[in-house]
């Protein structure tokens, strides 16, 4: 027989996490409006969802935050629909987060006619919306059944970013999204006009999350060190034009980067870009030489545009031991491709008390074995 005094407490104990999920549940359910707009937030709760859902026939993406990940979420569910042959069904992008103008117009909008649901979404608003796998085409018979195995043995989190998921289909992500980019001739011109095509120059995006989303920024979009910029500089070894893609609140942070471009390079002209997603993505997209930031948006001007490209610097955090808090900061190291135009440039968040200890470890540790030698 079962012991009465055990049961006791394990009931107990189920009925307070049945009443705790309750409770969360509700809670969640109502500050959604709020709770949609703090990245901390969305980002512990990714751990536990999937990028899409699914039933017997169909799939769709579940889009959380902003458009760069909104894009790895559209991937992967149209990925997982072309290999188990289902209906691909794309549904809007989430783009009310963080902008206010379509937050305004919200009412406006719904007594017109939508003509895409990624409408607000440029230069990705003719992404296809629907796509039926069922059934088959050329392109999808070349999926081996090795190839299936292999994309549905692992399941990633909410957003979906670790290239190992996109690596083998990165040239299909490609079909799909670039005729949307490339369909934006003004933007296009307007890239070539500023002479991003220029092997003398460098294209960097800066993203500073605390100055455009304040309290609500995700931390692990960590704003770069200085010395992150003057390396790629360094490693160029011939810029003689750096061209400063940024948002509109952060100038005074782009500023800075351009005094300290100045101060490593003073010959450097610098170039500051701040127009329209749509103009900033395509100079991204169409330039020659790009400087990523730890951005979505950013990653994927670099992979799309890949056919202009010499060279994608990409801001590679030193790795950092499972147990330490930075190691949440390494999550853009995953996304990086294996393809010969990128150019890793290492980089740390670490304190410089932190760096010149750690150094002085390093030092230790070499002439201890010179030494033993």
């Amino acid at each position: 027989m079962i012991d009465t005094n055990i049961l006791t407490p394990i009931t107990a104990a189920a009925v307070t996490l049945s009443v705790c999920y309750v409770i969360i549940g509700v809670l969640e359910r109502a500050l959604a409006p709020v709770l949609k707009h703090l990245q901390v937030y969305q980002v512990a709760r990714a751990q536990f969802r999937k990028p899409y859902v699914e039933d017997d026939t169909s799939i769709q993406p579940v889009y959380t935050n902003q458009l760069g990940n909104n894009l790895f979420q559209y991937a992967y569910a149209r990925l997982r629909a072309r290999y188990l042959g289902k209906q691909f069904l794309a549904g809007p992008l989430n783009q009310d987060v963080f902008h206010d103008d379509i937050a305004r117009l919200a009412s406006s909008q719904k007594q017109e006619k939508v003509s895409s649901p990624f409408e607000k979404a440029s230069p990705f608003e003719h992404l296809e919306t629907e796509k039926n796998y069922a059934k088959k085409t050329s392109s999808d018979s070349d999926v081996s059944d090795a190839q299936r195995r292999s994309f549905l043995s692992e399941t990633p989190n909410a957003f979906g970013q670790d290239f190992k998921f996109y690596e083998r289909d990165a040239d299909t992500i490609r079909e799909w999204m670039c005729p949307s980019v490339e369909s934006h001739e003004k933007e296009a011109s307007r890239a070539a006009a500023l002479g991003v095509d220029r092997d003398d120059t460098i294209v960097f995006h800066l993203r500073f999350a605390g100055a455009v989303e304040g309290w609500f920024a995700d931390p692990t979009y960590h704003e770069l060190p200085m010395s992150y910029y003057t390396d790629v500089l360094r490693r160029h070894g011939h810029c003689k034009r750096a061209v400063l893609v940024h948002e509109p609140k952060s100038k005074v942070s782009a500023a800075e980067v351009a005094r300290q471009l100045k101060l490593a390079s003073p010959s450097v002209e610098i170039i500051m870009q701040c127009a329209s997603r749509c103009e900033d993505f395509m100079v991204m997209y169409k330039s020659r030489h790009l400087a990523l930031s730890v951005s979505t948006f950013a990653w994927w001007a670099g992979f799309l545009g890949d056919k202009t490209k010499t060279t994608v610097y990409y801001p590679k955090h030193a790795a950092m031991a499972f147990y330490n808090p930075r190691r949440l900061k390494c999550w853009y190291n995953k996304l990086m491709p294996m393809e010969s135009i990128y150019c890793p440039i290492e980089y740390t968040t670490a304190p410089k008390s932190t760096r010149r200890a750690d150094l002085s470890k390093v030092r230790s540790f070499t002439d201890l074995a010179q030494v033993s030698v």
